[in-house]
């Protein structure tokens, strides 16, 4: 089982790093954060309300920082003149 879903986080990984550069960290935050918030609601239940709460805290401001990354890299690339080929 573990095997199986080493490949899978390794595949993620791999298609994580075809994207171009401008994308891969507001997309592995954004992917890290919905981990995240799946791993605190499959421990609901188990784990003590502060865990699970910190767990979901920690999703959130990685979603956050995933949207301020992409925003960044927008303004980034809007402000940067591009060259044109006559």
């Amino acid at each position: 089982m573990h095997q199986q879903t080493d490949a899978a986080v390794d595949a993620l990984v791999s298609h994580l790093r075809s994207l171009p550069l401008s994308d891969r960290s507001s997309r592995a935050l954004g992917v890290a954060s919905q981990l995240i918030e799946f791993a605190a609601f499959e421990l609901a239940g188990r784990q003590s309300a502060d865990d699970v709460a910190d767990l979901i805290d920690c999703a959130a401001r990685m979603d956050f920082a995933s949207n301020d990354v992409q925003g960044a890299s927008m303004i980034e690339s809007a402000s940067i003149p591009q060259r044109r080929l006559q």
